[in-house]
């Protein structure tokens, strides 16, 4: 829940223009703060168009509460009354927490996501209500668009590493095995080499003449023991 004063601190920060929330109450001092916004508006619509709209409510007439409007996409104008969600909102007094980034849709099948922040008074009342509109159609499309060229087969079993040097490759092909047994480097056991080799080995890594010097200075193991466990791992497998 938000402060009566949380807007008057943003207001602070847009050069001390406001006065405070303890003085916001008189028609002057309103007309301040909705001058001040229609600047903060106009900033907002021109940074972000054509897919954004400010608008600014007064609630002292709900019927013609739209005073300000930048940018249209919800095809209002100035004059026009509050919305459902503003009248409901401002009727039930259910106006001290902000609304941010909150779905709504437009005719067409147009998306949009909108906050709203209420205009406080001095008394925690509220007055009126700062809202912005981005219609994120062309957005949630493109977002559509994009994941079919990304989509790939669900076959989580291929992999395909793309490098120059075969040692990269190799370190590669280690480094997936490992994840797939669960293990890092170092390795401990003997049991654990046999199979981290075993594996390679499946996977076709001996297919390559330089496999056994790159693995044993990868591993920290000679080329005798990368033999042997090579041929360790093959009698196991001969024998299950």
């Amino acid at each position: 829940m938000q402060p009566a004063s949380a807007l008057p601190d943003l207001y602070t920060v847009l050069n001390g223009v406001l006065p405070p929330a303890s003085a916001v109450g008189s028609v002057t001092d309103k007309a301040a703060v909705f001058q001040v916004l229609k600047n903060v508006a106009v900033a907002l619509h021109r940074l972000f168009e054509p897919f954004c709209e400010v608008v600014v409510h007064d609630f002292s007439d709900f019927e013609h509460s739209i005073i300000l409007l930048e940018g249209n996409i919800t095809n209002r104008t100035i004059g026009g009354a509050a919305t459902d969600l503003l009248l409901a909102k401002a009727t039930s007094g259910e106006t001290d927490e902000d609304l941010y980034n909150y779905l709504t849709s437009l005719p067409g099948g147009r998306l949009m996501k909108s906050c709203t922040v209420f205009l406080r008074d001095g008394q925690g009342q509220a007055y009126g209500a700062f809202c912005v509109n981005f219609d994120i159609t062309a957005i949630v499309n493109m977002r559509k668009l994009l994941s079919t060229f990304v989509t790939t087969e669900e076959k989580g079993d291929i992999s395909e590493t793309f490098a120059d040097e075969i040692e990269e490759t190799i370190q590669s092909l280690v480094a997936e095995t490992l994840y797939e047994q669960g293990q890092k480097l170092p390795l401990v056991s003997r049991e654990e080499k046999v199979e981290l080799i075993g594996r390679l080995a499946d996977k076709g890594i001996f297919q390559v003449k330089k496999a056994v010097p790159i693995l044993a200075d990868y591993l920290g193991l000679s080329r005798a023991t990368v033999y042997n466990y090579l041929r360790e791992a093959r009698g196991d497998r001969a024998t299950t």
